[in-house]
């Protein structure tokens, strides 16, 4: 699943498990709502994700959810 993470402190993530491989830009980088989800972060953050994710991306999908499915963001 997608993660957001700042590309100023908390770059390239480790994930149990999971392995981010891309940090892509959501729609409206810079005036975002996507914000780093670090605890005491408030950087606007990348979207981060896996390989099967950065697949479909490749593929033309632009919207992906985070592990608990409680909202999804759009990338560029």
């Amino acid at each position: 699943m997608a993660i957001c993470r700042c590309k100023e402190r908390h770059s390239n993530p480790k994930g149990r498990g999971k392995e981010y491989i891309i940090g892509i830009e959501p729609v409206g980088q810079l005036i975002t709502s996507s914000i780093c989800g670090r605890t005491n972060c408030e950087n606007p953050g990348l979207i981060w994700l896996i390989k099967d994710e950065f697949d479909q991306y490749q593929n033309g999908t632009r919207i992906f959810s985070f592990s608990t499915n409680y909202s999804k963001v759009k990338v560029i």
